[in-house]
């Protein structure tokens, strides 16, 4: 069952008015970063460890948008970015989550894939953004960008405690 406003509300009650939806929440954007590959450097995931290239968060441009100048994170046409949110999120005991991008980005070319949440995560989320056009795509820090999806989990045994929980 996927938890609605009333529960999430009480679940997460310090967010802003405007992030609540009927079955979901809003999250916002804190930062967005580049993946640095190293020549030479392998990347990829083996059975007991992982290889992953550093991120590194891409300087903010100055741009005239909509007759405002706004400082904002460029993403240019088919490069892989991290978006990250600026929201904490504590998964609840017998929770998981899913993460959808808001339409607004779908719209225009810009495609969010993420993860599933599980029981017992704490911590900022990370997200892949892709621009699929071929034109740069701007974004504001503190936009509204994915909406969580909270439903309940049964038979919970173990929270997760992996290697991105924030300690």
């Amino acid at each position: 069952m996927i938890n609605g406003e009333s529960i999430l509300r009480r679940s997460y009650p310090d967010l802003n008015e405007k992030q609540y939806q009927p079955a979901g929440i809003d999250l916002t954007l804190d930062k967005v970063s580049i993946l640095k590959h190293n020549n030479g450097t392998t990347y990829g995931l083996l059975q007991d460890v992982k290889v992953l290239p550093e991120q590194e968060e891409l300087e903010m441009d100055a741009v005239q948008v909509g007759g405002m100048l706004k400082s904002v994170y460029t993403l240019t046409p088919h490069i892989p970015y991290i978006a990250t949110t600026k929201e904490k999120i504590k998964i609840n005991e017998n929770s998981g989550q899913f993460y959808l991008p808001r339409s607004s980005l779908l719209r225009a070319g810009i495609d969010v894939r993420t993860a599933f949440g599980d029981s017992g995560f704490f911590g900022k989320l990370n997200f892949l953004l892709i621009n699929h056009t071929d034109k740069d795509f701007v974004i504001e820090k503190n936009t509204r960008f994915v909406q969580l999806i909270d439903m309940q989990v049964k038979g919970v045994i173990n929270e997760y405690n992996g290697d991105y929980q924030e300690r």
